[in-house]
């Protein structure tokens, strides 16, 4: 057998305009380079055939794998179908980011994402219409280059383009394994033919997708176990963060769509089916098997994100300021920009200065800052003491109140320009952050979970309250607290903590209040010294706020 050719800069050229032709598109990518193995020690079959890096702006093709594959003239159809994912499959990652999340309410504890598959589907469908043959070249020589048996899930993939593109059975597939599978998985080629004819005439997006699920899903065994390569797969980037955040928080786009799959008869109804417990379990569920898992970063922010939202229905925006100031009060003008407010403009103030170039140069009026009293004080310092004992959960896995207080606390000191330390306790050395200056840090911070039993660290608010004793120290516990100070002997240096704070306020979950109160009596006769009790956890939020509306806006 003679070699296959090789491919030429001329070659490149030609596919790459023929490519751009087929979808009529004009994009901000460079034309194609090699690939640069990221494994030069392992063979290249387990490298990708072809990829767009979109931070470089940039196609790649792994020319040496295309050789091998002795699919050189399929040049054209492989980029075309990197092109059609970059410009309409799936074109954006919010759009792939939005499938992630549904695959797993669908599939839970999928392994490996199958959005990819769905993808090549469309972009294939629409190659497939001129360079079909070329396709079928690079199915088969990926077949040839892997060796051995394909897996059911690759095997009715195929089959899908066997009856897309009317090739007979064992055209793309392995003849050798029509028997086999149509034994272990009967009508697998009846239902093919039906994905094929059903598929591609669904009117949205989102009922292809359900659909593709709900027929998949039949040839994944252990979807905790799935992983598959393909010749033209891992050429589509995983979503960010951002992107994720608004799929979690913007499923309800998609009740329409599962209930019409529901009434088609693809998916069980709602009641059978698998429910998420909130937001905390969505994020779980989409983040369990996403690289970079790992210490839990992706997860952690998107926690993060979903506890702000949590906190900003409890802290109070403050009102913008109105474009047009107030006769009386001192301003000095200013020259209008594009993109500042039209409603700022001064008309009267333009023409009196501008005379005939009041028109193209208008002014507007901006107030002086004035400068505050020498009586008036900034914000205090505040400490947050969190409890994370095992009474509550971790809040990266399920709503922890006491978390969202903390968070609450945290974010309404910072936005009134004061810093804040967090210190988060169970049983044992409890962790103490630096002094925080910006919310993210903070929110990260107060999200880290220990528990176990329950022991006040007194010690280190002793500490502290010598390091800076005028700070605000704000204490987010239950009952167990009660106990915590019970045992405290003696407490004369738990009352001097107190007495060199500026306040400290214990904000508890207690069921009986005059248990409570006799209990912290030492405490409560220091009049530096406040106790805030709420019946039941989820009224932490909500005192937090009022706390912080209290001791920091007025």
């Amino acid at each position: 057998m003679s070699p296959p050719p090789r491919i030429t800069r001329e070659d490149v050229a030609t596919g790459w305009r023929d490519a751009l032709a087929l979808w009529d598109v004009r994009v901000q990518l460079s034309p194609p380079e090699p690939h640069v193995a990221f494994h030069p020690d392992e063979s290249h079959a387990q490298e990708p055939l072809a990829y767009i890096d979109l931070v470089k702006r940039q196609v790649f093709v792994n020319f040496k794998l295309l050789e091998a594959m002795e699919a050189t003239g399929s040049l054209t159809a492989v980029l075309a179908h990197e092109i059609g994912h970059h410009a309409r499959f799936p074109h954006t990652l919010g759009w792939d980011a939005e499938l992630r999340v549904q695959e797993q309410r669908l599939v839970p504890g999928l392994k490996q994402s199958l959005t990819n598959l769905f993808y090549d589907l469309q972009v294939n469908e629409v190659v497939g219409r001129t360079h079909a043959a070329a396709l079928c070249a690079v199915y088969r020589g990926f077949q040839r280059v892997q060796g051995g048996e394909v897996s059911p899930l690759f095997f009715f993939y195929l089959a899908i383009y066997e009856e897309l593109w009317g090739l007979p059975p064992g055209e793309l597939v392995p003849a050798a394994q029509l028997e086999a599978m149509e034994q272990r998985y009967p009508g697998v080629r009846a239902e093919a033919r039906m994905f094929a004819q059903t598929f591609y005439a669904l009117p949205t997006g989102k009922l292809q997708f359900l659909y593709f699920c709900a027929t998949f899903i039949r040839y994944i065994e252990q979807p905790a176990d799935l992983e598959f390569s393909l010749p033209l797969g891992g050429d589509v980037s995983v979503p960010d963060v951002d992107d994720l955040d608004a799929a979690i928080h913007g499923s309800s786009r998609w009740d329409d769509a599962l209930e019409e799959a529901e009434g088609r008869g693809w998916l069980e109804p709602l009641s059978t089916r698998a429910k998420e417990k909130d937001a905390l379990d969505t994020i779980h569920r989409v983040t369990e098997h996403l690289p970079g898992k790992q210490g839990g970063t992706l997860r952690r922010a998107l926690v993060a994100k979903h506890y702000r939202r949590l906190v900003d229905r409890h802290i109070l925006k403050l009102p913008t300021a109105p474009s047009q100031p107030e006769p009386y009060l001192r301003t000095t003008p200013q020259a209008w920009e594009y993109g500042d407010d039209p409603s700022s403009i001064d008309w009267t103030l333009t023409v009196l200065s501008q005379g005939h170039l009041a028109a193209v140069s208008p002014l507007r009026r901006e107030l002086e800052a004035d400068l505050p009293p020498p009586s008036e004080l900034g914000a205090p310092s505040v400490e947050i003491y969190l409890d994370t004992s095992g009474s509550m959960p971790n809040p990266e896995l399920s709503l922890n109140a006491m978390t969202l207080a903390a968070q609450v606390l945290s974010a309404s000191a910072l936005r009134k320009k004061a810093t804040v330390r967090g210190i988060v306790y169970s049983h044992g050395n409890p962790q103490v952050s630096p002094w925080m200056y910006d919310e993210e840090t903070a929110r990260d911070f107060l999200l880290s979970y220990i528990g176990g039993g329950t022991r006040f660290p007194f010690d280190v608010m002793d500490a502290l309250s010598r390091e800076r004793p005028d700070a605000l120290r704000i204490i987010i516990s239950d009952s167990d607290f009660l106990m915590n100070v019970t045992a405290e002997k003696p407490l004369a240096p738990v009352l001097e903590s107190i007495r060199r704070s500026r306040l400290v306020v214990a904000i508890l979950a207690v069921p009986d209040e005059l248990r409570a109160r006799q209990a912290l009596a030492p405490l409560l006769r220091e009049r530096r010294f406040r106790l805030v009790v709420v019946r039941w956890p989820s009224d932490f939020a909500k005192a937090a706020a009022d706390l912080a509306q209290a001791l920091l806006e007025n």
